[in-house]
């Protein structure tokens, strides 16, 4: 185990057991949820729609049709 995974672990020690239950399933999630990213990723016809999508936003902004936003702006519903 790297020394930086220990530390964390030791500092969640020093928690109570109701907090560690939670850091616990946490990281349980994060780590289920990157196994199904590179799973997702891994799959050719996934790739295959990913480049599609970037085909065409490219486009979309090669023809002005895309509109700059600034980090943490809240867009959504607009």
């Amino acid at each position: 185990m790297i020394d930086e995974l220990r530390e964390a672990f030791d500092l969640a020690a020093q928690r109570s057991e109701r907090e560690q239950v939670a850091i616990a399933a946490r990281i349980k999630e994060m780590i289920e949820a990157d196994r199904q990213w590179d799973a997702l990723l891994s799959d050719s016809d996934s790739l295959s729609m990913l480049e599609e999508m970037a085909e065409e936003a490219h486009q979309e902004y090669l023809r002005g049709e895309t509109e700059e936003i600034a980090p943490n702006s809240e867009r959504v519903g607009e």
